[in-house]
């Protein structure tokens, strides 16, 4: 896996050497993260592919569309998008699976953060009558990580930011850990009850 990512982050990095990005740049990283699907999965690929998909939603890349492409791969490929990004909530989003189906029954969720919806808690105690089990930090075993949506500019800095480093360590040995938001974890709990 961590030979996969390298390739990709050379790939980006070449593509935004020139400053400039051209539709077969685009469709040939978008065709690449289809073939190495693993990859777009785990930090930073999913980051490389939810912008590539992003903008290409409509099927063509406008002028805003490249430069928001440009900006975000040269950040990534530089290093400033990584974990100490200071944006609090902007960047934290790039490092949510918007892809993983959620199924809270019989698996390890482990809730970091502060949460809107109340206290941890009373989360867990949401994520336990869906069927799931509440873990007290990431681990092997642990299927999603639930980031709270209270997120200060410096999460990186804070417990919160320690545990979502060490879910991307885990995503990246190789361990099927998704970080996914309070609001996607809650639709979730709410079709569970709906069923």
């Amino acid at each position: 896996m961590r030979q996969a990512i390298e390739k990709l982050m050379g790939i980006v990095e070449a593509m935004v050497a020139d400053g400039d990005l051209h539709d077969l740049e685009i469709e040939f990283l978008r065709a690449w993260l289809a073939e190495n699907p693993d990859v777009a999965l785990v930090w930073p690929g999913n980051a490389v592919s939810g912008a590539i998909e992003a903008v290409l939603a409509d099927g063509h890349v406008s002028p805003d569309e490249r430069d928001y492409l440009v900006a975000t791969l040269r950040q990534l490929a530089s290093g400033e998008l990584a974990l100490d990004e200071q944006d609090g909530a902007a960047g934290l989003a790039l490092l949510f699976d918007n892809a993983t189906d959620i199924q809270l029954r019989d698996s390890l969720v482990c809730l970091a953060g502060d949460f809107l919806h109340g206290t941890k808690p009373a989360c867990e105690r949401l994520l336990e009558r869906a069927g799931g089990w509440p873990a007290a930090m990431v681990g092997p075993n642990v299927r999603f990580l639930v980031v709270g949506s209270k997120v200060a500019p410096d999460w990186s800095e804070t417990p919160l930011g320690q545990t979502i480093r060490d879910a991307l360590s885990l995503q990246q040995a190789g361990h099927p850990i998704a970080i996914v938001s309070e609001r996607r974890w809650l639709d979730r709990l709410a079709g569970t009850a709906a069923s």
